[in-house]
């Protein structure tokens, strides 16, 4: 189920199109990718979301992309 909300450049509505994890010093952090209705594409750590969009992502579960690792 994809999660909407509204592109940090211009505004339109946006999706997030893509969940993964990168490495960091506090260990592995969640970023996201979203892509705009105007064709802008971002990828950006998960915490930068809104609150709301956050709770949305949590309310859809882990991210699909990443095993546990164990």
């Amino acid at each position: 189920m994809p999660s909407f909300l509204y592109c940090p450049d211009c505004g339109v509505p946006a999706e997030v199109t893509d969940r993964f994890r990168l490495a960091s010093t506090d260990g592995p952090a969640e970023h996201v990718t979203l892509r705009c209705a105007a064709g802008h594409r971002f990828a950006m750590p998960g915490d930068l979301l809104p609150a709301q969009a956050r709770e949305l992502l949590r309310a859809q579960g882990p991210d699909p992309h990443v095993s546990s690792g164990r």
